[in-house]
């Protein structure tokens, strides 16, 4: 599928850990439309397939299986930790699979997260260390794309549709520019397998042009 699989073969423990990471964090919004990429990326996890968000849940406490997740200004990633036997594996990964491949962005769910989100921002706007930082980045970074809070701000939050959310996926969650990471009891040519699963169905979309370099002050 064009990504990049690092595999690091382990069987100390019958755990398989998986994550995938996409050139997708904050550093690719803009002043306009800050906080989509943080927001496409949390949402993408609550809503797959058809699955609710307590459905995802469900499925993977069902299994004893972990998701998770990193944010930050130049990654997006999802992790997933699992039991190696067939039936735990088999389930946490369909799961899994489907978040990355079919997210559903939810209209109901998004309305939600907005409203937790601006919450929490407004509550920030009263904190000093928030505010200093938020400061600081700006005087440092200028107009650069990481100067941007990754949590957005209260209009450009307010003002994102589901419609931003299906294009900036469509955009930056291609195979191509896809990193996969596998660790644990597996053999090789299981995990190729698990990464040809989980990237396969990922939008077509070409490598993401690199994030503009940083002129200092």
């Amino acid at each position: 599928s064009g990504s990049e699989v690092y595999f690091v073969e382990n069987h100390d423990l019958p755990i398989v850990d998986i994550s995938v990471n996409f050139a997708a964090g904050s550093a690719r919004d803009s002043a306009e439309k800050s906080g989509l990429a943080g927001v496409t990326r949390y949402v993408m996890t609550l809503g797959a397939a058809g699955m609710s968000d307590e459905k995802i849940a469900n499925k993977m406490a069902d299994v004893g299986a972990i998701l998770g997740g990193d944010f930050d200004a130049d990654r997006a990633g999802f992790k997933l930790r699992t039991l190696s036997s067939e039936r735990e594996k088999t389930q946490a990964l369909a799961v899994f699979t489907k978040i990355l491949q079919q997210p559903d962005f939810p209209e109901a769910v998004l309305e939600r997260e907005k409203a937790r989100i601006i919450s929490g921002l407004q509550e920030s706007a009263t904190q000093p260390e928030s505010i200093s930082s938020k400061a600081f980045m700006a005087a440092l970074y200028g107009s650069h794309p990481y100067s941007l809070d990754d949590s957005g701000e209260i209009d450009s939050v307010a003002k994102i549709k589901r419609d931003d959310l299906q294009s900036f996926y469509k955009q930056y969650y291609g195979a191509a520019g896809a990193v996969v990471a596998i660790i644990g009891d597996l053999t090789r040519e299981q995990a190729a397998a698990i990464a040809e699963s989980v990237t396969s169905g990922l939008p077509k979309a070409p490598l993401a042009s690199p994030i503009p370099a940083v002129s200092l002050p």
